[in-house]
């Protein structure tokens, strides 16, 4: 069952009928404005307008709404613990945050137990143990937020019995937005007959940040039956055998250390099976700096399972074979609610001031001793002080995978072993050295596939709740294997075309979002060159004045509404400025304006048109690409539908070009027309929004992306008369342009995105 309501919260679950308090709206003057605009990661802090903290689907969809209205980027926080600046980015400029949003219930309607996204793992686990005795395979991290957690597939140490958190994800109801700007409330399922099912399983394992914004959850296990709430969830271990096993460093030299971690792995290769008897058993290998402690390991099995007692010793001996040391063994057994805190970091929150890194691998066999002995060095490095600097190997396995790579979200599902590897401190001045060692670890570990885990026979990517944006730069993955593959494999093409339908205007991004799919083009894109010659197209016949799709006899409608905020000030250079309206506007707007084209023709008709309008344009003819004798002149660049002419392998040059002519707090404004969006005719290369991000933020500072409109020259026969030239062999239907976005002289306009961006130091 899918409901979808543009006015209205798309469901509702059993509560009470009680009014639900206003949002609470925090500014950079409110003292808790400090507080909520960081999360568990200091080394990140956000500077958004402000922070909305609210209380239901209709008050975030409100939320969302004014965000829109008022053109800000939005970002979505539920418990704060991202290692990355997703949220506490300083392009950011709303958070919505869901953490008053923490309601468990059982909802008879969907016959499943509905959770709020901003509650707590640790809320959620006394809420289903206290109300009806159930579970979920979730993390030992009590503190960490669901809305992450489950959308990003969410794994613990009951997962080798029970699966992943999101295998038990039965409905999802999300806040989007539509092509047209709409803001939407929607509940996808799993049902096999919704139609909108393919929203449910992107939140099985894409993470969040992608899509929309999850405000509830509705939890049933696959195969449960009945309408008691106490038999759709797995039930917790009555109790718990545990042990701690502590080995010093001083006792591990090389050799023992080698044995040790080939022991653990290589058991858990033979003992992670669907159907292995140890499933039920769970343990984690904790490996710390040296000037942290040594190597830990917990160990937890179910105390009522039949062998619990012999299961666990035998674990143990198999661990301890032939390493010839002594270590420090506690065993305890403890109620099951006590000791999923046992591993974890409490309720209370993360450590002050901690600024963390974190990397994570899938490991489906034994590491090599050369591996190992990586691993040992860089844990000995005397140059390097890391008492909180560690690596994690966490047992996996068993029934996650159980479930094919193509049910979830959550690809990988033939590993054993899920390691992490991080580094936490306190000290600003300190991120150098302990970003440096994290990385250099990592990508010595894994030298041999390019410095990261690549999907093959050893390891199998990484996790998304681990997010890591060192996977998307080639000075650390060096594979040539993209970030996407290492978290998605061949799922990434089935979440593109999610986000392609649900976030088409990709609202919800950052650095590893899902990005909108290339392919998405209403006309075929084989006609577009990979070099314009604007030099033959502006010459048109004789000396006649060219007449082009962009020669609308005027400046750019969108141009104008941005010089009118203000935003485009000092010294301008137009690139790429064609007939010159837009210069010819600006200097009439008393900037000192460039304009500046590759084609003589175009630069000639420029000229004609300043003079005509008495205005004083200085126009050039020059390639943009190795632009030449401007460094260091202009306060504002502007970039009306050039960048989208020039081939792959110019953009960058041309971008490095632009900002050598700009001057310290330079300006860019950059008009690319827009891929999200249909396309009324047949046009050059059309960009992502995400794209656009991506290579000019490689160059300047992107500060904003926005959707904005550009006006054409062209009737509704014109685009029929271009689509009839550009494609032969096709007829054009005349419905097709029935629905032709006009402007009002009747000419059809572009869905473009309009770029902001500063210059970089």
């Amino acid at each position: 069952m899918t409901v979808s309501t543009a006015g209205g919260d798309a469901a509702a679950t059993a509560s009470d009928a009680r009014p639900v308090p206003g949002p609470v709206r925090v500014g950079p003057e409110d003292p808790r404005y400090g507080e909520l605009v960081r999360g568990d990661n200091h080394r990140f802090v956000g500077r958004p307008d402000h922070v909305e903290l609210v209380r239901s689907t209709e008050q975030v969809r409100d939320a969302l709404d004014r965000a829109l209205a008022a053109g800000q980027r939005v970002a979505v926080r539920s418990g704060g613990h991202c290692p990355e600046a997703f949220v506490a980015h300083p392009e950011v400029e709303a958070v919505i945050d869901l953490s008053l949003m923490s309601q468990v219930s059982y909802d008879p309607q969907y016959n499943a137990i509905a959770i709020e996204a901003g509650a707590t793992v640790g809320h959620v686990y006394k809420a289903l143990y206290r109300n009806w005795n159930v579970t979920l395979p979730a993390g030992v991290c009590t503190a960490v937020g669901v809305g992450g957690h489950i959308s990003g597939g969410g794994y613990g140490p009951l997962s080798r019995l029970h699966g992943l958190v999101a295998d038990h994800l039965y409905a999802v109801e999300v806040v989007h937005v539509d092509r047209t700007g709409q803001v939407r409330t929607v509940i996808a399922t799993r049902e096999p007959d919704d139609p909108h099912r393919a929203l449910w399983w992107a939140h099985t394992g894409a993470g969040g940040g992608n899509f929309g914004i999850v405000t509830r959850f509705w939890m049933r296990s696959p195969g449960a039956t009945g309408t008691d709430p106490a038999g759709l969830l797995p039930k917790p271990p009555a109790s718990l055998l545990t042990a701690m096993v502590n080995w010093s460093w001083e006792q591990c030299e090389l050799p023992a250390f080698t044995r040790i971690v080939r022991n653990f792995m290589g058991w858990h290769v033979a003992n992670s099976g669907v159907d292995s008897p140890f499933a039920g058993l769970f343990a984690s290998l904790w490996v710390r700096h040296r000037s942290g402690g040594g190597l830990t390991m917990f160990v937890q099995v179910d105390s009522t399972a039949p062998g619990a007692a012999a299961k666990l010793e035998a674990f143990l001996a198999a661990v301890d074979e032939g390493v010839g040391v002594t270590p420090f063994v506690l065993r305890r057994e403890l109620p099951w609610l006590t000791a999923s805190r046992y591993m974890g970091q409490g309720d209370s929150g993360p450590v002050m001031g901690a600024r963390l890194k974190t990397k994570a691998a899938y490991l489906r066999d034994v590491h090599t001793d050369e591996q190992i002995a990586t691993l040992y060095r860089w844990f000995h490095r005397e140059d390097y002080f890391g008492r909180e600097s560690l690596m994690m190997l966490n047992g996996y396995g068993g029934a996650i995978n159980a479930v094919g790579a193509a049910d979830t979200a959550s690809v990988q599902r033939d590993s054993v072993i899920k390691a992490a590897y991080s580094a936490s401190w306190g000290d600003p001045s300190e991120d150098d050295a302990h970003l440096a060692w994290l990385r250099g670890l990592y990508g010595e570990l894994y030298a041999d596939t390019g410095g990261v885990p690549v999907p093959g026979e050893l390891t199998d990517g990484s996790y998304i709740n681990y997010p890591d944006v060192d996977l998307a730069d080639p000075d650390h993955n060096r594979s040539g294997i993209p970030w996407h593959h290492l978290y998605f494999k061949d799922n990434y093409a089935a979440l593109q075309a999610v986000k392609a339908a649900w976030d088409p205007r990709d609202v919800f991004h950052h650095a590893l979002s899902v990005r909108l799919p290339e392919d998405d083009m209403t006309y075929p894109t084989a006609h577009i060159p990979e070099h314009y010659d604007f030099q033959t197209i502006y010459a048109g016949e004789k000396d006649a004045p060219p007449v082009q799709p962009w020669d609308i006899g005027r400046p750019q409608p969108a141009l104008v509404a941005v010089h009118d905020t203000g935003a485009i000030v000092g010294d301008v250079l137009d690139v790429g400025c064609g007939l010159g309206d837009n210069a010819a506007f600006l200097a009439g707007r008393g900037h000192r304006v460039t304009a500046i084209d590759v084609a003589e023709a175009a630069v000639r008709e420029a000229r004609r048109r300043a003079k005509a309008k008495g205005v004083d344009v200085e126009c050039a003819v020059a390639d943009a690409i190795r632009l030449t004798g401007y460094d260091g002149r202009f306060d504002t660049i502007l970039d009306s539908a050039c960048f989208h002419s020039l081939a792959e392998d110019e953009r960058e040059r041309y971008l490095v070009a632009l900002r050598a002519a700009s001057r310290p707090g330079g300006r860019l404004h950059m008009f690319c027309f827009a891929r999200e969006f249909e396309a009324p005719f047949p046009g050059p290369h059309r960009h992502t929004a995400a794209y656009l991000r991506e290579v000019v933020g490689s160059v300047w500072n992107v500060l904003s992306v926005e959707a904005a409109t550009f006006a054409s020259s062209l009737g509704v026969e014109d685009i029929a008369a271009m689509i009839k030239s550009e494609y032969p062999d096709d007829d054009v239907d005349p419905g097709r342009l029935d629905g032709l976005a006009l402007d009002e002289l009747g000419r059809a306009t572009m869905p473009v995105w309009h770029v902001t961006a500063e210059r970089r130091p």
